[in-house]
């Protein structure tokens, strides 16, 4: 399987920014890396009613910008699993696989998670190699800032 040929489910949550009156979505991934044989199923408009009237009673909001709208969605795996890379270029970014939006797709800790069908599709989306990269460039800038000279503590 591979991205194009998945389906993800999420719960939307919006909320207000006040710096930029601006509304947002904050997603939390349900079912992730469904295969395409199960879209009528997702794509079940009750099926979309019951999941979010299960998470609307029973997800636990602290933040005060919350608007109280929320939604349930079916994203394709194209659209879910979408790069820095592919919405700007390598010559831009790169090679970047971090994820242009975030639905959750790296976290099985979220609320109301509930199965990876795929989870080595999932994989491939890790910033392991990415804070690989900060770590080195961290490392260089310490020795260049230190070099030729002593601590005096």
């Amino acid at each position: 399987m591979n991205k194009s040929s998945s389906l993800n489910l999420v719960y939307g949550i919006e909320y207000f920014d006040d710096e930029d009156c601006d509304y947002f979505y904050i997603y939390h991934t349900i079912f992730r890396n469904v295969p395409l044989n199960h879209l009528n199923r997702m794509n079940d408009k009750n099926m979309h009613k019951r999941v979010k009237s299960y998470c609307d009673k029973n997800f636990n909001e602290t933040a005060t910008n919350a608007t109280g709208h929320t939604k349930v969605q079916m994203i394709h795996g194209d659209h879910y699993y979408k790069t820095y890379d592919d919405v700007f270029g390598k010559d831009v970014v790169g090679v970047d696989n971090s994820l242009y939006k975030d639905y959750g797709q790296l976290w099985n800790t979220r609320q109301f998670f509930k199965k990876d069908w795929n989870p080595k599709l999932t994989e491939k989306y890790t910033y392991q190699n990415l804070n690989a990269v900060d770590k080195a460039i961290g490392i260089m800038e310490k020795n260049e800032l230190t070099k030729g000279h002593t601590y005096d503590n």
